[in-house]
């Protein structure tokens, strides 16, 4: 485990299949999007020798990606739980961060704060939005991606 949120399972050479065991909650496959229930051991079909990573849920994973022309962060966002705040800061060279963003979901809709000029996107992994105030929904696979408004700071996401 990295932490408590990460589990990144090893896969040995000329092995095709990984069996390992995933602690309690719902935890999702970074790379498929595969989900599963914890609290229970896993065998996972390795295509390569490369580890595999799973993400529990009321977890935010931030990437961070470059071009020539700008840089944009986007907030992975997984099976965040009603009544669950996740607060996820993004950090330049300064020691305050450049962007910080909340996630509150209540019900079927998700309430996101940011405080910050750095642009970005949200990625609700496995969860379809219907709408977003203050945002525009592009539907990828499983997935939302949630880009916001112009100088937008507060977004409602309702699935």
């Amino acid at each position: 485990m990295l932490d408590k949120n990460v589990i990144v399972v090893p896969v040995p050479e000329k092995e095709s299949t990984v069996r390992f065991f995933l602690p309690k909650g719902v935890w999702t496959n970074f790379d498929t999007g595969k989900e599963y229930l914890g609290n229970a051991w896993i065998e996972e079909n390795a295509a390569t020798s490369a580890p595999i990573m799973f993400v529990r849920e009321n977890s935010v994973i931030i990437e961070t990606m470059r071009s020539e022309q700008s840089e944009r962060c986007e907030f992975r966002v997984y099976a965040l739980c009603d009544r669950i705040r996740v607060d996820a800061d993004v950090y330049g060279n300064a020691e305050e961060p450049e962007l910080s963003v909340s996630f509150k979901r209540n019900g079927r809709s998700i309430h996101v704060a940011s405080d910050g000029a750095k642009p970005y996107t949200i990625r609700m992994v496995n969860m379809c939005a219907k709408s977003a105030v203050n945002g525009m929904i592009l539907i990828e696979g499983n997935d939302s991606v949630i880009t916001p408004d112009a100088w937008a700071c507060t977004m409602e996401i309702v699935f």
